[in-house]
C-alpha cells in the first residue's frame, strides 16, 4: 500500500493538465495559434492543448470528462452567423458541475444563447477597452498574475447580471459586467468580453488568457489536490449521473 501511495503521489507531482480549445472552423482561429506558446506553463503545471472545430461532437460529457478544462475562442458560443452549441448546453452544465472548468470569451450577441449557463446571463453590444476591476476580481489573480493586465480589446459585454454571478470587472463605457465567473457544483466558469477575430485584436489580449488559464489551473488545485484520481473520479461520476 504504501509503494502504491508513492507511486500516485508521483503520478500526480507529473501529470499534465488537459485542456480542449474550441474555435469555430470558418474562424481564424487566432486564439488557438497564439494561446498554446504563449500559456504551455501554468502554476506549475504543463498544459496539453487539444483543437476541436467541432462542438456538437467534441463537447458530449462523455468526451469533455477527460480535460481539466474547455477553452472558447472568440464567438465561442455564437458567431459567423450561427449559434454553435446547439444540443450540448446540458453537457457543459453537468461538465461543470462535476468538476470541470470553462473560460468562455466573447460571443456575437445576435448568435448568443445562454443555455450552457445553469444561471441566466444576457449579453449587450460594446467595443470599450477600459475597465475596471472589483474587489472579487482583485482577489482572483486574473488581472495581475502573472501579467499585469490594463487593457482588453474586448467586444459584446453582458448585462442585468444577478447573484450567483459574480463580477470581476466593468466596462468603462457602460458600468456593465466585463468579466464575470459563476461557480456550479466543483467547477467554475469564467466569461469575459476579449475579443480575437483578427491577430490585432487577439495578440494584445494572450497574456490576459494566460492570467486566466493560471487562475483555473490554481482553482483545478484547489478542487482536485490528488489530480489523476481526481479527475477519474470526476468523470466516472459525471458519467453515471447521466
Amino acid at each position: 500500500m504504501a509503494s502504491l501511495c508513492a507511486l500516485c503521489a508521483s503520478t500526480c507531482a507529473w501529470a499534465d493538465m488537459r485542456a480542449l480549445f474550441y474555435e469555430y472552423e470558418a474562424s481564424d482561429q487566432w486564439y488557438w495559434q497564439l494561446v498554446p506558446d504563449a500559456a504551455r506553463k501554468a502554476n506549475g503545471e504543463t498544459i496539453q492543448y487539444e483543437l476541436t472545430t467541432d462542438a456538437r461532437a467534441d463537447m458530449t460529457l462523455a468526451n469533455l470528462a477527460s480535460y481539466d478544462m474547455l477553452l472558447f475562442g472568440t464567438h465561442g458560443i455564437g458567431g459567423w452567423g450561427v449559434y454553435h452549441l446547439e444540443g450540448v448546453e446540458q453537457d457543459l452544465i453537468d461538465y461543470v458541475a462535476g468538476g470541470g472548468f470553462i473560460l468562455v470569451q466573447t460571443s456575437d450577441d445576435a448568435f448568443y444563447q445562454g443555455a450552457m449557463f445553469p444561471a441566466e446571463l444576457a449579453m449587450r453590444e460594446s467595443g470599450d477597452h477600459d475597465f475596471e476591476v472589483t474587489p472579487e476580481g482583485e482577489a482572483t489573480g486574473i488581472f495581475d498574475t502573472p501579467n499585469a493586465i490594463d487593457d482588453v480589446i474586448e467586444d459584446d459585454s453582458y448585462m442585468d447580471v444577478e447573484a450567483p454571478w459574480v463580477v470581476l470587472a466593468t466596462s468603462a463605457d457602460t458600468d456593465q459586467p466585463h468579466t464575470l465567473s459563476l461557480r456550479h457544483g466543483d467547477g467554475e466558469y469564467v466569461v469575459t468580453s476579449s475579443r480575437g477575430e483578427e491577430e490585432g485584436q487577439a495578440a494584445p489580449n494572450v497574456p490576459f488568457v494566460e492570467n486566466i488559464i493560471t487562475y483555473l489551473v490554481s482553482r483545478i488545485h484547489e478542487t482536485r489536490p490528488v489530480r489523476p484520481l481526481g479527475k477519474l473520479a470526476m468523470a466516472w461520476g459525471a458519467l453515471r449521473a447521466r
